[in-house]
């Protein structure tokens, strides 16, 4: 028997090892699909800082009077394009353009296409830009300045600000902030105790039940143009 197990002794020694190494594989591969998997859900339940936007309500004011003092402090040198593009990506970051864009047109938004909703959306983005882009368009010692924030009411904020002119009587802004897909974002701005977004909403619904949806399109397509031109 002894001479018997010895000549098997290689076979189940090798046997052995590869049963060894199958394990060891198994081990390692158990061990990178861990780690994999580990990466993952530390992507998805911890974002990269670099895209999370942790301002709050005044820190969102505060960066939309910087661009649009900067705009106009350098309002010839850029002319209305140069203030278009440089507004153009703090307007994005500071308002809920999608929000504001479907809110203008009450019951109507439910009663237009997806592509429709779309084709809304970049039309009233450009149009929102183009406006402050055309309308500050010049400096006379103006200087924002934020005066406080009210705690959240049923969701939204309120932010004062004032643009300060010399010897003149400056005006307050009402801005009205949302947490919009965790951000915080202007929903509304109140001038003198009147909402822009109803008045907006006003002017939508009247264009809209008059001359339908193309026809609304095609008048802030038109607006677009007059501010870019100087006519508005």
């Amino acid at each position: 028997m002894g001479e018997v197990s010895g000549v098997f002794m290689p076979e189940i020694r090798n046997g052995a090892e590869k049963m060894n190494m199958v394990r060891q594989e198994r081990s390692m591969r158990l061990a990178l699909w861990v780690i994999a998997l580990s990466i993952l859900l530390y992507v998805v339940l911890f974002p990269l800082s670099g895209k999370a936007d942790t301002r709050g309500p005044a820190e969102v004011i505060k960066t939309f009077n910087a661009a649009l003092l900067e705009a106009m402090q350098r309002a010839d040198e850029l002319g209305y394009s140069g203030r278009f593009k440089l507004l153009d990506p703090v307007i994005r970051n500071s308002f809920a353009l999608s929000y504001m864009a479907s809110q203008s047109m009450g019951r109507y938004w439910k009663t237009i296409k997806e592509t429709e909703q779309g084709v809304l959306v970049k039309t009233y983005t450009e149009w929102s830009i183009a406006t402050y882009a055309r309308r500050f368009d010049g400096y006379s010692g103006e200087r924002f300045e934020v005066v406080s924030e009210s705690a959240s009411d049923q969701g939204t904020v309120t932010v004062i600000s004032k643009i300060i002119q010399p010897n003149k009587e400056g005006a307050v802004f009402n801005y009205k902030l949302r947490k919009i897909d965790g951000n915080w974002r202007i929903v509304d701005i109140q001038i003198t105790g009147v909402s822009q977004l109803a008045l907006t909403r006003s002017q939508f619904t009247s264009v809209i039940k008059e001359k339908g949806f193309d026809g609304l399109i095609a008048s802030l397509k038109s607006k677009i143009a007059g501010l870019a031109q100087g006519k508005l």
